[in-house]
């Protein structure tokens, strides 16, 4: 899902994370169906591994719907 989301040309946001402090994710909103909440997707990248940080749908649709 997040390869096709890069190889598709979907936004991808870098964040500073708090734990650990200073370490780098990634952050995507993933969109998996029409009229339903996009996939929040936060992974990190750390020693030769993509660590999975958070995976759930997103609060709300953009737009407030």
């Amino acid at each position: 899902m997040i390869a096709q989301h890069l190889e598709d040309g979907g936004e991808v946001a870098e964040i500073t994370l708090r734990k650990p402090p200073g370490a780098t994710a990634y952050v995507m909103l993933i969109d998996v169906e029409i009229d339903v909440r996009p996939v929040y997707v936060k992974p990190q990248l750390g020693a030769g591994k993509i660590y999975g940080r958070s995976f759930h749908y997103a609060e709300r649709l953009e737009g407030g719907r």
